[in-house]
């Protein structure tokens, strides 16, 4: 268990969290990579797709790998549990529209262990305040003991619009 929190009599000046990686779409694409970052026991990443070509939903992958390693459990609005498995990324994200999201999610990184992770979700739903937003909670494990480097966040039948971005941080 990892408890984060605030400790008045501690003096260090570090950060338990330190930044990977930050990338921002400067064009139409189907993924937004993360590029090479350091391998660390815990990973913390935010993902915010401005909206999208086609009605997608985002789906996360490690290493660019896209075999059948992935598995996940979802719940969009409060709804019965949906699963996935022997997929080729998990689903972190459920909102299946062109509407902007922002995902948060954690995953433990061990080089000994598949890796666990868990997301949030909100999207746009529609614009204005007549209708509230949409959202996802999912819980996913990727059936390797590699470590990740990198984090691809995949848009299956469309393009992720610009000014979409991801954003690592990790710790050990």
């Amino acid at each position: 268990c990892v408890v984060l929190g605030w400790d008045p009599s501690d003096t260090h000046t570090t950060n338990f969290w330190e930044q990977l990686a930050s990338v921002e779409l400067d064009g139409a694409n189907s993924t937004i990579d993360s590029g090479t970052i350091s391998a660390k026991k815990y990973l913390w990443f935010q993902v915010y797709c401005a909206g999208s070509t086609a009605s997608n939903r985002c789906h996360i992958r490690m290493n660019s790998l896209s075999s059948g390693i992935y598995a996940d459990r979802f719940s969009s609005d409060g709804g019965s549990d949906s699963t996935d498995v022997n997929s080729g990324s998990a689903r972190i994200s459920n909102n299946n529209n062109t509407s902007p999201k922002f995902v948060n999610g954690f995953m433990v990184n061990t080089s000994s262990n598949e890796k666990l992770g868990i997301a949030h979700e909100i999207g746009e739903n529609s614009t204005g305040s007549g209708s509230a937003p949409q959202r996802t909670e999912s819980v996913f494990k990727i059936a390797t003991n590699t470590q990740a480097t990198s984090l691809q966040i995949v848009n299956i039948s469309g393009n992720w619009n610009t000014g979409s971005f991801i954003k690592v941080w990790g710790s050990n």
